[in-house]
């Protein structure tokens, strides 16, 4: 399905029918990326999994938008689709979505489920690396962003990376405590990207929140587990 939103065209998918259930991929991932988990709640609920700008076949944002600018476009794209308010699944960039919206227009989200949300970045390294070579066709700076991190995320989309600049400078820790919405953490053990203690930190700081933590497991825990997940989120929902 597409729709206009700001003159961009939006590609998502719906599924099922009842309360509506919001799905938000991480940086670098498409509406695919959360596909099966999306598929396992759609027996009961209508999800809706999404394209981000400038992700899948989604247009790309303008330059300048952050944390803010993408929750913002996703309130717009929850009341275009006239849903008002959504439980709302976010993984890693999309957890950090899911955080803003929270903390600023909590009446958008009834209850709230994060997985390895990045929700600060320690040492964004990578932006420095990318002032140096911003010169250079996108195709060639993923070449070298590859061999350098390969495990950033700028090396999966470096055509976005103004925007990438921008969110790696946000930090979202100040938001925490402004969240009153029912709240799940999951996180993997041997998460290397969105470190552990960052869990307990929105453990801590989310008072009405529960944990759940998968020893053995990374960053990718909802792509690659999706019926362990999915079992967790039933409990909680």
């Amino acid at each position: 399905m597409k729709l206009d939103l700001y003159g961009k065209t939006i590609n998502y998918q719906i599924s099922g029918t009842g309360n509506p259930f919001l799905f938000v991929h991480g940086w670098g991932g498409n509406l695919y990326s959360l596909q099966i988990l999306a598929q396992l709640f759609s027996t009961k609920y209508m999800t809706i999994t999404i394209d981000l700008p400038g992700f899948g076949l989604s247009d790309k944002p303008d330059p300048e938008w952050g944390v803010g600018e993408y929750a913002k476009f996703l309130i717009d794209f929850i009341n275009k689709l006239n849903l008002k308010s959504v439980i709302f699944f976010g993984h890693s960039f999309g957890g950090a979505l899911g955080i803003f919206i929270a903390a600023n227009y909590p009446n958008y989200i009834k209850k709230l489920i994060l997985c390895a949300a990045s929700y600060k970045r320690n040492s964004p390294k990578t932006t420095k690396m990318s002032r140096l070579f911003s010169w250079l066709p996108p195709q060639l700076k993923k070449i070298i962003y590859k061999i350098f991190f390969p495990h950033s995320d700028l090396y999966r989309v470096p055509e976005l990376e103004a925007n990438f600049r921008k969110i790696v400078r946000q930090d979202l820790t100040s938001d925490l405590q402004s969240i009153k919405s029912p709240t799940l953490i999951l996180w993997g053990m041997k998460d290397k990207q969105t470190p552990i203690h960052h869990a307990y930190e929105l453990h801590k700081k989310i008072k009405n929140s529960q944990l759940k933590i998968f020893p053995e497991i990374g960053h990718n825990l909802p792509l690659q587990h999706s019926q362990t997940v999915y079992q967790e989120i039933k409990k909680f929902l």
